[in-house]
């Protein structure tokens, strides 16, 4: 009874050792994982921000800070992300906007994801033509800031105003081209002095809308 007993604790003892070594080495490859998870996440989720971030404020993609350029971003491609963000480079990425997804480089099924409320301007461009004397106004469209006023040759005009700031000036007569920044905080009204022209006026009004930008960065 005492050898077969001693066999019995013998068994036991090794079918408790292999379930232990078992469990151990199961979770010694979950930690791993998971550690593995957690270096990799804050690498993306910080290569995620930094696009973000240089999306909604770079010259290049944003009309000012956290407005961005329609037409900029809709272009926008691989390597441009890339050199804004090199943190990017050599990863699948993923850039929406609103429903939209204006970049995808290989497969960012996981990763990280950063999102910035938004406003997306887009440019229009309206045109018209004038015969504007002295004493004559003009009222722009609202967020115009820029505005391109052509004189012809005959022109008398010497001199614009925007909202009373004195803009262009020519006591000769003001001819050929001309390109104003009026402020886009405000409703510019331009006013002509001296004699007559036939003016064109090219202005670029901004509209704006509120959308999500998501940056999605994996591996």
């Amino acid at each position: 009874m005492t050898a077969a007993r001693a066999q019995a604790n013998l068994l036991s003892l090794a079918v408790a050792l292999t379930a232990l070594v078992s469990a151990t080495a199961l979770g010694l490859v979950v930690v791993d994982g998971a550690l593995a998870s957690a270096d990799r996440e804050p690498g993306e989720r910080r290569a995620a921000g930094a696009a973000a971030e240089r999306l909604v404020s770079a010259e290049a993609t944003a009309v000012r800070q956290n407005v961005l350029d329609q037409s900029a971003v809709t272009g926008l491609s691989a390597a441009d992300l890339d050199s804004l963000a090199p943190p990017v480079a050599n990863r699948s990425v993923r850039v929406r906007l609103g429903g939209e997804t204006l970049l995808r480089r290989g497969d960012p099924t996981g990763g990280a994801t950063v999102e910035r409320v938004v406003l997306v301007a887009e440019r229009t461009t309206r045109s018209r033509s004038e015969a504007v004397g002295d004493g004559d106004q003009l009222t722009l469209p609202r967020r115009t800031d820029r505005v391109k006023l052509t004189f012809g040759s005959e022109s008398g005009i010497e001199t614009v105003r925007a909202n009373d700031r004195v803009v262009l000036h020519d006591p000769g007569g003001l001819t050929g081209q001309f390109v104003v920044e009026p402020s886009r905080y405000e409703t510019t009204t331009l006013s002509f002095a001296g004699g007559t022209a036939r003016v064109v006026v090219e202005s670029t009004p901004l509209r704006t809308e509120k959308a999500t930008l998501r940056v999605t960065v994996d591996g």
